[in-house]
Order: structure tokens, then C-alpha cells, then sequence
């Protein structure tokens, strides 16, 4: 079976609602959806209780660990209406601009609604 686990922070209200909102999506394509915080998931990526999650990460059917942007669009191949986006990834220079926008979002995902703007 080919199973896709997607692994988000359990600790951070804007990752559990993304999550949430494509919960049933990924679902319906085969996507086994767990926290990074999980026992079973810490011990496959080799991680403490202690540390930080600062992206998200998806293990691939092939068994490849894909993290931030470049999980984005590993799972954007799976939903016909993102795959625009799988396919614009391979342009040149795209991986770079998606990889900016998504450690951006990641760095200000605790900040709910309060950040300051610098």
C-alpha cells in the first residue's frame, strides 16, 4: 500500500488548523495524518521531546523524509487541484521563492495574530 504520513506540530494552533482544513483531502488520497509529538513519529525521525519543530515533514511512499516547502509539493502531487503547483516547482529558481514564503510563514505561526510588524 502506498501511504503517505503527514506530520505537522501539535503544539502550534495555525499547523493543527491547516491541518484540520485538508484533513478529509488527504485522507481520501491515502495520507496518514500524525503529529511531529508523536512517540512512534519521534523515533523514525530520530528526534527528542525537546526539540523544536520548525516545518512540517512527510514521509513519501518511497520512504523519503521531504520537510517545509519541498513537503508542500510532494503532497501537492497527490490533490489534481495543487498539482499546478508540483509543476511549477520544477522551473527554475520556483523551489527557492516556495522555500522564502514557507519558512516565513513558519517562523511567525506562534504568533497568532500578535506579531509585530519590524
Amino acid at each position: 500500500m502506498n501511504l503517505t504520513w503527514v506530520l505537522y506540530d501539535a503544539s502550534c494552533p495555525f499547523c493543527i488548523g491547516t491541518i484540520n482544513a485538508f484533513k478529509a483531502t488527504l485522507e481520501k488520497r491515502n495520507c496518514k495524518i500524525k503529529p511531529l509529538q508523536n512517540e512512534t513519529v519521534m523515533n523514525i525521525l530520530g528526534v527528542e521531546e525537546s526539540d523544536e519543530f520548525p516545518e512540517m515533514k512527510v514521509i513519501g511512499n518511497n520512504r523519503k523524509v521531504y520537510g517545509g516547502a519541498r513537503g508542500v509539493v510532494y503532497i501537492s502531487r497527490k490533490i489534481w487541484w495543487t498539482y499546478p503547483l508540483w509543476a511549477l516547482s520544477h522551473l527554475p529558481l520556483t523551489m527557492n521563492i516556495l522555500d522564502y514564503v514557507y519558512k516565513q510563514i513558519a517562523k511567525r505561526r506562534h504568533c497568532h495574530g500578535t506579531c509585530e510588524i519590524k
